[in-house]
């Protein structure tokens, strides 16, 4: 089929992010009592490149794709507690080290993604103290990175998405009275754009909820809204795109919801008190050239900044 070139905006106008206090759309599909309401099961997929197919035609159609990924429940139980245990340990901690103008630079530039995550973990193989002995984390991670890797090939033929490397899994905790921001994780506006946000590399989006305890009666607190808007391009706003249908996703465990990066716009859904801890995992498909090329265009963003501001 025709494969689908991501759609940029000629407009050098800011995207509007801000909350704007629009209706929010209707519901296209929420969890029931059993849980979430999967599109492929893999413990339902003998065929692993059937069932990746069959992920890649759903991220084509509706730009995210929530699958059951059969993880053994002991492994899940584990990561779970070994998550709890770093939390307790106080191991979480801001995403970024900001150390000299570079990392700053980047700090800001996956703010987009990130700014909801004030404390997380990476889950590195050679990690701090903390992570060591880590090994229910580690397995998942390791997991969820060659099964994003997996649709590498197939997302290029079909949708012009490319990515070349993934990046180290974040552990994040939703807990306490908190809302969370509407956001695109990577909403750059194209190569030839100076004026907007650098591309950040992200082109696939892989989060993965490690929540045994979860049950229906606990709500959906923790879990996840992705708005419908049309898959071959970014929603031109928040107002759009909360106006549009999404899919809820509670954070029940074995969960595997992924999307385009680029292209759909998410929320966290607000949590209350903290006695309820929600962990979720995520990687990121990443593509190492916009990798290599946003510091260099973010330099230059805010030299022009300086420049005007001297004016």
């Amino acid at each position: 089929g025709k494969t689908g070139k991501i759609k940029t905006k000629a407009s050098k106008e800011p995207m509007r992010w801000a909350d704007d206090g629009q209706a929010i759309g209707p519901i296209f599909r929420e969890p029931g009592e059993h849980g979430n309401t999967f599109d492929v099961r893999m413990s339902e997929e003998p065929d692993g490149l059937v069932a990746a197919a069959k992920i890649v035609d759903c991220l084509k159609k509706r730009g995210v794709c929530v699958v059951q990924a059969n993880a053994p429940d002991q492994l899940l139980e584990s990561a779970c507690y070994e998550a709890s245990e770093l939390w307790k340990d106080g191991a979480f901690a801001p995403p970024f080290k900001v150390h000299d103008d570079r990392s700053m630079l980047e700090a800001q530039l996956w703010n987009q993604a990130l700014k909801d995550e004030e404390k997380v973990v990476w889950i590195r193989d050679s990690g701090p103290q903390e992570l060591r002995g880590m090994n229910a984390l580690k397995l998942l991670a390791k997991n969820m990175a060659d099964f994003a890797g997996g649709l590498g090939q197939l997302l290029q033929t079909e949708l012009s998405i490319e990515f070349d490397r993934i990046g180290h899994a974040m552990l994040s905790c939703y807990t306490g009275d908190r809302q969370y921001a509407l956001h695109l994780d990577n909403a750059h506006r194209g190569e030839e754009d100076d004026v907007g946000l650098p591309d950040n590399g992200m082109r696939l989006t892989c989060t993965y909820y490690i929540n045994p305890h979860w049950d229906h009666d606990e709500g959906i607190d923790g879990g996840l809204d992705v708005f419908l808007t049309d898959p071959s391009g970014p929603p031109s706003s928040a107002s759009s795109a909360k106006r549009a249908e999404k899919i809820r996703v509670a954070p029940h465990a074995d969960t595997l919801v992924l999307f385009l990066s680029e292209r759909m716009a998410h929320q966290v859904i607000g949590t209350r008190g903290a006695d309820n801890k929600w962990f979720a995992m995520t990687v990121w498909g990443l593509n190492g050239r916009a990798m290599q090329e946003m510091t260099k265009k973010a330099t230059a963003i805010r030299q022009r900044a300086n420049k005007e501001e001297e004016c």
